[in-house]
């Protein structure tokens, strides 16, 4: 799907929502009241204009309690699905879809951010598996090459 100006995540999120929901033959008035058992207190009315445009913002508790609500990855509410878009992450900084999804998921960083701060960053019981899932890696391929090695 083209977009000739970039998505902002307002957008994004109440067009997933609109998506989301369909999908699962949910109701505008369902979706409110599950969002009012998680502690949202939300209306059918609130959700229509969230899906319709005319809610201009979503704080994160309800941007976490819809995804909670429709079943889906809130990663996956804030950032469209498709691929080839432009999202606009801040005022002054577009990027596409695929780079956000990363960004968000912690994967990636995004722009001009030096990687090595960016590393600081993490937990470091993420850094130590990681680097024990690269080190299975390594010595998987080194294996298998071995492997490949003898049946020649």
């Amino acid at each position: 799907m083209e977009h000739s100006e970039a998505v902002s995540p307002v957008e994004a999120i109440s067009r997933r929502v609109r998506e989301a929901r369909k999908r699962k033959d949910m109701t505008a008035q369902e979706l409110a009241d599950r969002l009012k058992a998680s502690g949202v207190g939300w209306d059918r009315q609130t959700v229509t204009k969230l899906e319709t445009g005319r809610r201009q913002n979503v704080s994160v508790v309800e941007w976490l309690a819809l995804a909670r609500a429709l079943d889906v990855a809130p990663v996956h509410l804030l950032v469209p699905l498709e691929a080839g878009g432009s999202y606009q992450v801040t005022p002054n900084e577009r990027a596409n879809f695929e780079r956000v999804r990363y960004w968000v998921r912690g994967l990636v960083p995004l722009g001009r951010t030096r990687v090595r701060i960016w590393n600081t960053e993490v937990p470091a019981a993420e850094l130590q598996a990681w680097d024990e899932d690269q080190e299975r890696g390594r010595s998987a391929d080194g294996e298998q090459e071995h492997q490949e090695e003898a049946e020649r």
